[in-house]
């Protein structure tokens, strides 16, 4: 009885305290809907159970009418396409109707190095092959045809040879979705149908068209620097394609995730190709390390939209994140995700910022050296506020709110002493580093 009595209180302190977490997340979130940071939804799956969601803000607006984010809510996916992709190449795979081997000219010829590249190069993005939105008379607003697709993919030289490097390239998943329609001789809609959502009953999964918010499909906005919501241009979806034409919500989005990573959508060993890591990128998915754990990843943008995939095999995490406002990080909100289910502290912003003169910004000035880290930060003041990057590339602007205390929207925090000249890093879900001034 006393043992029963002991493991029914730890269930209990355990319960609450994986609520009390999901009360810092729906605080989090709500600080980022309530500072104008974001609109969209977020679900967290484990064991193959939803445990959390929630929806901020709207999926329409209207002069009449304000249409709230909610579960049923779905979303533009954007590159997040690619995973499906992949999935479907390795069924194709798994069925023998194609080779991993197989060289881009069995299907089209004509494009530009096709005969050394793989189906494998498409999938890892080491093909080398033009990334085709960079081409200065892509207009993704515009409907555009397969032929006349193929003669923009083959105006272009290659960027390197097979297998030099990994580079991302739409034009890679372009090709393989055509690839897909050219093997089944159907459209990737009804392959996408048949082969994934149907199977796992994903009824708000699909290959997307013209947005229609009276199907609660979310429109996209963006933040102007007043803080006001603009609706952002509709690309048409026949340019991303395969590369990123699909429609989800989250809740649909964390079964995927979760039956891929538990064979149920392809055998082992295409799914052990699959997650073969090379300089992070996998084949339709990407990794990384994060506080020990392996993570595995996809994200993707198009419109005003953005969106996220995680899954964490050791703990069988499944988190998805979809906006159709943004104006913060991705990764420090799937982080503040990933550590919810770790009972970790969150990451919560503090958007309370304060102005310092040039004078007092120029005492944190430097190049500073830090415990755990490969590279220097570099700090400047532009005169109006501090930026800071690694090595002094990419210079992110930093909120100050403190005299000493400056945020990046990246999750990170940094506290200056400027007396002993060093710097306490502090990034969501890592263990503080401090760093100390060169020179």
């Amino acid at each position: 009885m006393k043992k029963i009595l002991i493991l029914l209180l730890f269930i209990v302190v355990f319960n609450s305290s994986k609520a009390q977490n999901f009360k810092q997340l729906d605080q989090f979130l709500e600080v980022l809907h309530g500072n104008n940071k974001l609109m969209g939804s977020l679900s967290i799956l484990k064991d193959g159970k939803s445990v959390y969601h929630n929806s901020l803000g709207y999926q329409s607006i209207t002069s009449d009418e304000k249409t709230p984010n909610t579960i049923a809510s779905k979303f533009r996916i954007g590159s997040v396409t690619k995973t499906f992709t992949a999935v479907m190449i390795f069924q194709f795979v798994d069925e023998g109707k194609i080779k991993l081997e197989e060289k881009l000219s069995n299907y089209f010829p004509e494009i530009p190095n096709a005969s050394k590249i793989t189906i494998a190069n498409m999938l890892n993005h080491s093909s080398g092959l033009f990334n085709i939105p960079r081409d200065e008379n892509f207009n993704e607003h515009n409907p555009i045809t397969k032929n006349e697709m193929l003669d923009l993919i083959k105006s272009h030289a290659v960027d390197f040879q097979p297998n030099e490097k990994n580079e991302y390239s739409n034009t890679n998943y372009i090709l393989l979705g055509y690839i897909l329609e050219s093997i089944e001789d159907e459209n990737y809609k009804t392959i996408l149908k048949k082969r994934i959502t149907d199977k796992l009953q994903l009824k708000n999964t699909y290959y997307g068209d013209v947005i229609h918010p009276k199907n609660n499909e979310a429109l996209s906005y963006y933040y102007e620097d007043d803080a006001s919501l603009h609706e952002a241009n509709q690309a048409h979806l026949s340019n991303p394609g395969g590369a990123g034409a699909m429609v989800s919500n989250t809740e649909d989005l964390v079964v995927f995730m979760d039956a891929l990573f538990n064979n149920k959508l392809m055998s082992k060993k295409s799914f052990e190709k699959m997650t073969t890591i090379k300089d992070e990128y996998g084949s339709g998915i990407m990794s990384a390390e994060k506080g020990g754990q392996t993570i595995f990843a996809h994200n993707g943008s198009i419109d005003s939209f953005k969106s996220m995939v995680m899954y964490i095999p050791a703990t069988k995490t499944a988190i998805a994140f979809t906006a159709n406002a943004l104006d913060f990080g991705l990764m420090p909100i799937m982080f503040n995700a990933m550590a919810t289910m770790q009972e970790e502290a969150l990451f919560i912003p503090n958007f309370n910022t304060i102005r310092l003169t040039e004078k007092e910004l120029k005492q944190f000035e430097g190049v500073y050296s830090c415990e755990g880290l490969p590279f220097n930060l570099v700090f400047k003041s532009n005169g109006e506020a501090l930026q800071g990057g690694p090595e002094g590339r990419d210079l992110k602007t930093l909120n100050a709110t403190s005299e000493n205390e400056f945020e990046l929207d990246l999750g990170v925090v940094l506290k200056f002493n400027v007396k002993e000249q060093t710097l306490l890093f502090n990034q969501s879900g890592e263990t503080p580093k401090k760093c100390f001034k060169k020179g």
